[in-house]
């Protein structure tokens, strides 16, 4: 077990060390068995025979204590380190909802906020990427390593995984936009933009645009209602649960200027992971 020092972050330093520019696509049968020892994790299984299966698959698992909450962390060993992502679990998870960070490299924040968030000890289980969403390789070719889009991906897996063993969690999903690249003036002056990833909102998706509307001080707009972008209809993990029955998927677009904010400021980044705790499906 690793004890947590005062004024540091086990869970922070975990994932910068766990990051890497040699992002690999998965193979499918990897992935399958991926599903099946995220299933196992999300049980709350922590044991060796556990901690040798994710060890065939290249990743290390093992237990931190954080802000005096345990958590189950699975990673990418160092030797093997192609960007499939950095994992967490939280023990007695109960319909907590489940936090994501899928360009957490590239959305300026989102993944220190995410795991900032996830210390707090309020969240089922989380997930980060630890590759830049798009980068360019030593041969000058672009790597497509966006896992909110890659039809198969760990994150996939984790998110399947996560619908079957927590079915009355909402999955959230953290995003960043750039306000001056937006086509609408609704668009150019939100500070946060909600949706279920479908053309109607569900009901995780409203209560989540109606709490921080009362913690942002900036627009927080529904989608479709309320603006017709960034609705994040072409996001993977939201069509693959769909298809699966779920209604779990709640895509979060937040403006730079509120990224910065809840980076520094912890009284609002409390109310803010307090909203994005009390979603229900």
């Amino acid at each position: 077990m690793i004890a947590a020092p005062a004024q540091a972050s086990i869970l922070e330093a975990l994932w910068n060390d766990s990051q890497s520019r040699d992002y690999r696509a998965p193979a499918s049968n990897e992935l399958e068995q991926a599903e099946q020892l995220f299933r196992r994790t999300f049980a709350g299984e922590t044991g060796e025979a556990l901690a040798a299966d994710w060890a065939a698959l290249g990743f290390q698992l093992e237990q931190v204590t954080e802000q005096g909450h345990v958590f189950t962390v699975v990673r990418e060993r160092p030797d093997q380190r192609w960007g499939r992502g950095f994992y967490t679990f939280a023990a007695r998870s109960a319909s907590r909802p489940v936090l994501q960070a899928p360009h957490a490299l590239s959305d300026k924040f989102t993944g220190l906020i995410a795991l900032r968030l996830f210390a707090q000890g309020q969240f089922a289980a989380g997930a980060w990427s630890t590759a830049p969403r798009r980068y360019q390789n030593e041969d000058d070719e672009t790597v497509d390593a966006d896992l909110a889009h890659l039809p198969e991906s760990h994150l996939l897996a984790f998110s399947k995984a996560a619908a079957f063993s927590q079915p009355a969690s909402a999955i959230l999903q953290l995003h960043g936009f750039a306000a001056e690249k937006r086509k609408t003036e609704a668009g150019r002056t939100a500070g946060a933009i909600i949706s279920a990833g479908q053309s109607q909102p569900t009901r995780a998706a409203e209560q989540t645009a109606h709490c921080l509307g009362g913690v942002i001080t900036e627009p927080v707009l529904l989608y479709p209602i309320q603006i017709g972008e960034l609705g994040g209809t072409a996001n993977q993990i939201g069509q693959t649960l769909r298809a699966l029955g779920s209604s779990a998927f709640v895509h979060i677009e937040l403006v730079r200027s509120v990224r910065e904010q809840l980076r520094v400021n912890a009284a609002l980044r409390d109310q803010f992971g307090g909203c994005l705790a009390g979603v229900r499906l």
